[in-house]
C-alpha cells in the first residue's frame, strides 16, 4: 500500500470515529441529558436550578448532574444558565449505571 493510500485510510478512519462520537454525545431534545460544569463555574446543580428543569441525580461530585430535558427545559437553555458541556441521553443514562442509579424507576 502506497503513502497516500494510507493517509487517506488513515484520514477516513479518524473521520468515522469523529462522527460517531459527535452523533453518540448530542443529546436529544427530550430525555434524559448529563450536564458537565465548567471547572471554574457554578456547579452542575445549580446549572440546572438556573434552567428551571429537575435534578434527577447528582453524584458525590458537584460537577455533573443527569436532569431530564422536555417542554419545560431545552438544551439551550442549559447552556444560557452555564453548562460546560450537555451530554446525550447515552452518556446520561451510562453515567447513572455507573452511580447505581435507575432512570427507569424515575419516570
Amino acid at each position: 500500500m502506497g503513502r497516500s493510500a494510507k493517509i487517506f485510510v488513515a484520514g477516513y478512519f479518524l473521520a468515522s470515529c469523529v462522527l460517531m462520537l459527535a452523533g453518540a454525545l448530542v443529546p436529544a431534545r427530550e430525555g434524559p441529558v448529563a450536564v458537565f460544569a465548567w471547572p471554574w463555574g457554578d456547579s452542575a446543580v445549580s446549572v440546572v436550578a438556573r434552567s428551571g428543569g429537575p435534578v434527577v441525580f447528582v453524584g458525590d461530585r458537584n460537577w455533573v448532574a443527569l436532569t431530564e430535558t422536555g417542554e419545560q427545559q431545552s438544551i439551550a437553555s442549559l447552556y444560557r444558565s452555564g453548562a460546560g458541556f450537555v451530554a446525550s441521553s447515552f452518556i446520561a443514562q451510562a453515567c447513572a449505571r455507573l452511580s447505581g442509579v435507575s432512570l427507569e424507576q424515575m419516570k
